[in-house]
């Protein structure tokens, strides 16, 4: 039987797209890696390996997420997420005219931001206790103003250092990706 491809079994592979991605993932792992190098007082390849393994998981579990939800949005949400990642750009319909687009990809971002965040925060409390070598201990100490002004149980001094370092690396790295995106857009609509 003769092969034959119908419009119905397409199938599009958005090398472009695909081709970004990774180079985000690279910027991201670079700029972690001297955020946790840093302020965890890790070596080169430790801090590569746990923002790899980190930025990684955030990007699979991202997708997997991503192509749950997409089937179930409007098909007009639908139109704008495919334009943008097959051609780089949105595509002009009543989401564009009407500025919801903008307020939505504001809200997404900073949604996104968050549950990254907690991805990576999570992940590393995990990863270091299933290598069984915490990267630091839980710092304990007395603080003389908490008993000055009676500050609740959950003060600054009994967060990990490393949740504050995830921060960090996250805010450095999505700060950067939004960079890229803008001037990536910017050079697209240039003629």
């Amino acid at each position: 039987m003769p092969f034959s491809l119908t419009l119905d079994s397409a199938v599009v592979l958005p090398l472009r797209g695909i081709v970004f991605q990774c180079l985000l993932l690279l910027v991201a792992i670079a700029l972690e890696a001297s955020v946790l190098r840093q302020r965890l007082q890790l070596g080169f390849q430790p801090s590569i390996r746990y923002a790899a393994t980190l930025n990684l998981l955030a990007v699979v579990l991202g997708w997997i997420l991503f192509l749950g939800i997409e089937p179930l949005l409007p098909i007009t949400v639908r139109t704008q997420i495919i334009s943008y990642i097959l051609f780089g750009n949105f595509y002009t319909n009543i989401l564009t005219h009407n500025n919801g687009l903008e307020v939505a990809v504001v809200v997404l971002g900073l949604i996104i931001f968050f549950l990254t965040f907690w991805i990576k925060a999570t992940a590393l409390e995990g990863l270091t206790w299933a290598l069984g070598k915490p990267i630091v201990q839980r710092v304990e100490k007395e603080n003389v103003q908490r008993l000055r002004y009676r500050r609740s149980r959950s003060d600054e001094a009994t967060t990990s250092p490393h949740i504050l370092a995830v921060l960090q690396a996250n805010a450095l790295s999505f700060s950067a990706v939004l960079l890229l995106l803008l001037l990536r857009y910017w050079f697209s609509q240039q003629p």
